[in-house]
């Protein structure tokens, strides 16, 4: 998450430097949509020495509380990076219609745009309750379940073998899934192009390999024994005999 949060925070100082007074007419959302009458009625160059400190002290914050965050804890930093920026712009909009003011049409722009932030950030508090923790591996009479986020089910003659392995297999990207913090769930790509499905917490080993028609699948808890587990799953093969 660290590459990320350098990233972002790169963007955000990017975007304070590139809008300036010369070309806020065509860069700026929302004042370049106003008429020569309505851009007027603002202080342009009070509002772009805001929008420079705004983007400035949002990618050093950014960049400095993912740091000191993933000292702590790897999903605590995955959360900030994600949820900060949301909080930071819905302040943004609030006093960028403060400079707006004069121009009644603004208002209602601005309205939407923290009314969608606020939701998008509601979202990502949601997610973090079940995200950031293991999904469950249930053994139903005829069925494997893996609940949870980008969980599924097979049918029992769909799971061809099973074992506990060290490590996972080199990932080249996620391709449907979710990848924050320790956490890994969903389906990804490996290097050479095999798809593998992972319900992993990476710092947790050893994981439970599962050989399946939908390919190879890799499962681990938080906190209980994969070599119990797979003993389970094990017998649970068996008796499909």
């Amino acid at each position: 998450m660290l590459p990320v949060a350098l990233l972002l925070s790169v963007i955000f100082g990017a975007i304070g430097f590139i809008v300036t007074k010369d070309n806020a007419s065509y860069l700026l959302s929302g004042y370049n949509t106003m008429t020569e009458q309505e851009r007027q009625a603002v202080d342009i160059t009070a509002y772009l020495r805001f929008f420079r400190r705004f983007h400035f002290v949002l990618a050093v914050s950014l960049l400095a509380g993912a740091c000191l965050l993933h000292l702590l804890n790897a999903n605590w930093a995955s959360q900030f990076v994600t949820l900060f920026p949301l909080v930071a712009y819905s302040y943004f909009s609030v006093k960028t219609a403060s400079f707006y003011r004069a121009v009644a049409k603004s208002a209602w722009s601005t309205n939407l745009f923290v009314g969608v932030l606020v939701v998008a950030s509601i979202s990502v508090l949601k997610l973090s309750t079940t995200a950031y923790e293991s999904n469950r591996l249930v053994l139903h009479q005829h069925q494997l379940e893996i609940t949870g986020d980008y969980g599924f089910s097979l049918n029992r003659q769909a799971v061809y073998r099973q074992r506990v392995v060290n490590e996972l297999p080199p990932i080249a990207y996620r391709a449907n899934g979710f990848s924050g913090g320790d956490y890994a769930k969903g389906r990804f790509k490996v290097k050479g192009g095999k798809s593998v499905f992972l319900f992993v917490n990476k710092t947790k080993r050893p994981y439970l390999l599962l050989e399946t028609a939908k390919g190879d699948v890799y499962y681990n808890h938080d906190t209980l024994n994969m070599q119990t587990v797979s003993d389970e799953v094990g017998r649970w093969l068996v008796a499909k005999q």
